[in-house]
């Protein structure tokens, strides 16, 4: 009877430690996700100005507004094509970055910390060195360009090729922090799997079609989740390099919502704007997981 009161108090404890352990990180996400989620959500039904702090409650006006906005429907296309155009290159690179990694090379810490410098770089700073990098005339792209015989190129000032290089400078800069994800899951697939598939004489492309890929599944849906819920969010890249230009091209939802909020001091209508690419972003993982049940 003793031993089993003693168990009863010794789950007890570890149960109290576990719920002290969890509760600074549950304290940080009620104060800084969910309070500001429901403010804002509340700030949505006001037309609120800026400069004046006034706030006149309005209902459901804002949201009226936003389903006729057409400025609104274009910056959500424009989102919706930078995460297509992002997504499945940057997943696919940075699979295949972490399998190179993962063999054996010389100076192999070296080869792994590289792609990691441009993760913990800021990404003001980093969105700064490839403004200066896609210069139509001095920048370093374009010199190279020009070396090699190929003609110079506007990048940034161009409608057809701005949004294709602020995803290039995003998948440059996120790519070291998704390895991370892939690097983990190759190495959590027993070496024995491999070893009896060369057995039975598979090649290399079996090997990755029939073992690692499947195996990666989990790490996959991590990946593009996050990947999603991010590129949902560009904002420094595109205020740094483009201002939404050239002609709206690059006029993402995020940035939208901060011309909204601090240009023409609509902060009620910013809020609604909030909420909504917050619905969107959650039905988009919502899919994304349900689809993974199923598979």
């Amino acid at each position: 009877m003793s031993t089993f009161l003693s168990n009863i108090t010794h789950r007890k404890h570890l149960q109290i430690w576990g719920i002290l352990f969890f509760l600074p990180a549950l304290i940080i996400l009620v104060t800084f996700r969910l309070v500001p989620i429901f403010l804002s959500l509340r700030v949505s039904f006001y037309d609120a100005h800026l400069l004046r702090g006034t706030e006149t409650f309005i209902g459901l006006e804002n949201f009226a507004i936003a389903l006729q906005d057409q400025v609104l429907i274009d910056s959500l296309k424009t989102t919706g094509l930078y995460v297509l155009m992002k997504i499945p290159v940057q997943v696919v690179l940075a699979l295949g970055l972490a399998m190179l990694v993962n063999r054996r090379l010389m100076f192999r810490g070296l080869v792994r910390s590289t792609p990691l410098m441009a993760v913990v770089m800021p990404m003001s700073i980093a969105a700064m060195l490839w403004q200066l990098m896609y210069h139509p005339t001095n920048g370093l792209i374009n010199s190279i360009f020009r070396t090699i015989g190929l003609p110079a190129q506007p990048f940034l000032t161009d409608i057809q090729q701005a949004l294709p290089a602020l995803v290039g400078m995003t998948i440059w800069k996120d790519l070291g922090f998704y390895m991370i994800f892939y690097l983990a899951g190759l190495q959590g697939i027993p070496g024995e799997y491999y070893d009896a598939a060369r057995v039975d004489g598979a090649s290399g492309w079996d090997e990755f079609r029939h073992i690692t890929l499947p195996l990666l599944r989990r790490t996959t849906l991590v990946v593009v989740l996050l990947s999603t819920v991010f590129a949902f969010q560009v904002f420094v890249p595109v205020y740094v390099m483009t201002q939404g230009g050239p002609r709206g091209v690059t006029n993402v939802i995020v940035y939208y919502m901060y011309t909204a909020a601090f240009h023409f001091m609509r902060v009620g209508y910013a809020n609604t704007i909030a909420i909504i690419t917050l619905v969107i972003v959650l039905a988009i993982a919502a899919f994304q997981l349900k689809v993974s049940r199923d598979d």
